[in-house]
């Protein structure tokens, strides 16, 4: 009993010491069980949507109808439900270039892509907007023919990654888009003529840096590097594979809702076009037709507007002038974008058109931004000056448009003032130019520009209304210029003459003129008809009464060989052979005067070359327009109704007259190599023999030209035949009179032959 006793007392013993070990064990059991619920619980609360953006180093912007993070190298697109569906604009900028010879800052080198997102089970998909066709929306039948026939077709796809907290939003990776993957957004314009780009992304250097978000649009910013290639058309690369480093704004913008109610355009007026078809519900056949770009202008007071009161728009059309332009220019800048506003004034809205600076205290405000309208300053060589806009698809509405004024339009317009005008305009005869001449000509090319970027395409035929001794009138010149269109290629007086300018002759184009107003009056005029059909009602009324004045005539600009002899780049009045003659006349006294005009402050010759390579330039222009008015054949839009004819060749007279002083022409080209002049300028060939050659060209293929204008005159044609009887004639004068030839004749007749 006492050995069963004392096994007891140590079990007891061993019992009472193991106790608190296994109460630990258990604690350590229970705890870690414990831990292990808790983070498995844990685990389980982290979204889809904290994975991809919590802990880690996120740009994020979220302020506006949408929010975008960038994680590392990703885009991430945070979409409202609500948005999808919607229609965008997406457009692409350049911000920084490190060679604006390949890309220009505020450019953008493609059409926005016009696209909408719609939501599948695990997808987004993003479609490209079919907006070509319209059709009657509240017939049901036509809209299944639309959406069987004309939807919108998917251009990518995203997986969907995650609903936002509250699963109002999804989030989804746009990286691609983004970051030189898709050439659809590429800022670089390739092709082109005559030099053709090629460009590709180097994916190693895209950072996909920052992101802005707004309450109608957000902006992505990119920098990356771009492998450019060039080539030039008629042979030879100009250079392979050149990095080109950009910094890009890409804009996506929603579009408005409602869209505006549009205005159906004409052929008669020249308005830049949105392209359309209908399809009738009653089994006619499909209609092509356009529509008028142009801003939405709408009274901010209808019933004050209706009294005939001035009132401001709505919305106005806003411009932002560049702070990287010279000083000298901001004033004729502003002063040109706003002349507009007395046109808009006719049809009763005050400041339609409002030119600020570049906010430097507004966070919002981003020249690259698709929303913002600008007027762009590009430090380079080129000698040009552009105003491309931006439309909504859907309506025509222009949402956007900039000015780009490259450095050497100032070159450009020293040039033309130099050369058309200094035999009139002593002020003119050096080579730098007083600014407030330069001042007055800048006005003009911004005006021009600004035309472009409300809507309105060139009007080549407007000078060719003015009767040529016009143009050397001081009352005349005064009150129109040398175009009743700023939209015209008029460019500078070159018919005065000597003396002209002392007597008060005008030597620049005007401010603007009766066609400006019409245009103006055509596409902003609000019209509270009800259907586009009732107010196209009205506006084709408008150029039907218009058809019977020639200053109100559109004549479209022509790219090839010209067929109207009225629809010309660069030329003035009504009478090329006259106007050309006065032309010819200031450029013989331009050459003749050259030295000592400039020899002051041209040391070097160079300016002395770049000028008389103007004047022989010139001097071809000047023969090109005579050479038009051989075979040509005068075209008019014309509707039922309107007081003009469709075509009518012109008179044979007026071709005889042009080709004999074409002909003429062949016999005094000595002028040219003026050895006063071109001794000094190197190595030269001869002027005189090179647009001899051009010329002799052009004259043995006139029988060819004239083929067609003849086939069209009703009476008294100027036939083939009759065209080489007549070139024949002077060629050959002097031998079949059995005269002895000059030198001058003896090449004549041999550069005949060799072309014949």
């Amino acid at each position: 009993m006492k050995k069963t006793l004392f096994i007891c007392m140590l079990l007891a013993t061993a019992l009472l010491y193991a106790q608190p070990s296994a109460a630990k064990s258990k604690k350590k059991k229970t705890a870690k069980t414990e831990q292990s619920q808790a983070d498995t619980v844990k685990k389980k609360k982290i979204s889809p949507y904290e994975k991809l953006f919590r802990g880690k180093k996120c740009v994020k912007a979220g302020e506006g109808f949408m929010t975008l993070h960038i994680v590392g190298s990703k885009l991430y697109f945070e979409m409202p439900l609500a948005e999808m569906g919607k229609e965008m604009l997406l457009a692409t900028t350049v911000t920084e270039t490190t060679d604006n010879t390949v890309a220009i800052n505020g450019y953008k080198a493609k059409t926005p892509l016009h696209i909408s997102f719609s939501l599948g089970d695990s997808v987004v998909y993003m479609h490209r907007i079919n907006s070509r066709v319209s059709y009657d929306t509240d017939d049901e039948r036509m809209r299944s023919v639309a959406g069987r026939n004309y939807g919108n077709p998917i251009v990518s796809s995203y997986k969907l990654l995650a609903y936002n907290r509250d699963s109002t939003a999804v989030v989804f990776d746009m990286s691609n888009l983004f970051n030189g993957s898709d050439n659809s957004t590429s800022p670089i314009q390739e092709g082109g003529f005559p030099i053709l780009l090629r460009a590709s992304a180097n994916k190693s250097t895209v950072d996909i840096y920052d992101v802005k978000s707004f309450e109608d649009n957000v902006a992505v910013k990119t920098s990356m590097t771009y492998n450019v290639s060039a080539k030039s058309v008629l042979g030879g690369t100009l250079f392979s594979d050149k990095p080109v480093t950009l910094k890009v704004t890409r804009t996506l913008m929603l579009l408005p809702e409602e869209p505006m109610k549009p205005r159906i355009s004409d052929s008669r007026v020249g308005v830049f076009l949105t392209l359309k078809q209908h399809i009738p519900a009653d089994g006619e056949e499909l209609v092509d037709y356009s529509l008028a770009n142009r801003w939405r202008l709408i009274p901010s007071d209808k019933e004050a507007y209706a009294r005939g009161e001035l009132v401001v728009p709505e919305k106005q059309i806003v411009f932002y002038v560049d702070t990287l332009f010279p000083k000298q220019w901001v004033a004729p800048i502003k002063e040109g974008a706003l002349r507009w506003n007395k046109a808009f004034e006719k049809i009763g809205f005050k400041d339609a058109v409002v030119v600020r600076d570049f906010p430097a205290d507004d966070p919002k405000f981003d020249p690259d931004n698709l929303k913002y309208s600008c007027i762009r300053y590009v430090p380079s060589a080129v000698a040009n000056a552009m105003g491309p806009s931006w439309t909504d698809p859907r309506s025509g509405e222009i949402v956007s448009a900039s000015v780009y004024l490259y450095h050497d339009v100032i070159e450009l317009i020293n040039n033309w003032l130099f050369i058309q005008t200094s035999p009139a305009d002593p002020r003119v005869r050096q080579k730098q130019i007083p600014q407030e001449i330069i001042g007055d000509a800048l006005r003009y090319v911004l005006s021009h520009e600004i035309g472009h970027c409300l809507g309105f395409m060139h009007n080549m035929g407007a000078s060719s209304v003015i009767p040529v001794d016009s143009l050397r009138s001081p009352s005349f010149t005064r009150e129109t210029g040398t175009t009743p269109s700023i939209m015209d290629y008029a460019r500078f007086n070159y018919v005065a003459q000597p003396g002209d300018f002392e007597r008060g002759v005008r030597m620049t184009p005007p401010r603007f003129g009766v066609y400006d107003r019409f245009l103006v009056k055509w596409n902003y005029t609000p019209l509270f008809a009800g259907s586009p059909e009732a107010e196209y009602a009205i506006t084709s009324q408008w150029l039907r009464e218009a058809s019977a004045d020639p200053a109100l005539r559109y004549s479209k600009q022509q790219f090839s060989e010209p067929l109207d002899p009225r629809s010309l780049s660069e030329d003035l009045g009504d009478d090329h052979v006259k106007a050309s003659e006065y032309g010819i006349s200031n450029l013989k006294y331009v050459l003749s005067h050259l030295n000592a005009w400039t020899e002051s402050d041209d040391r070097d010759y160079s300016y002395r070359k770049t000028i008389y390579n103007g004047i022989v330039n010139q001097y071809f222009t000047y023969l090109n327009h005579v050479y038009a008015d051989v075979g040509g054949v005068y075209l008019y839009e014309k509707h039922v109704g309107d007081s003009v004819e469709h075509y009518r060749s012109v008179p044979r007279e007026r071709q005889v007259r042009a080709l004999e002083f074409l002909l003429g022409q062949l016999d005094d080209m000595e002028w040219l190599d003026d050895r006063s002049v071109t001794g000094n300028l190197g190595l030269v060939a001869s002027a005189a023999d090179a647009v001899c050659e051009a010329v002799m060209k052009a004259v043995v293929a006139s029988p060819s030209k004239v083929g067609l204008s003849a086939a069209l005159a009703e009476n008294d044609a100027f036939t083939p035949e009759a065209c080489m009887s007549l070139i024949y004639d002077r060629i050959w004068a002097p031998t079949l009179r059995r005269k002895a030839l000059n030198l001058s004749q003896i090449k004549r007749q041999r550069l005949f032959l060799e072309t014949l």
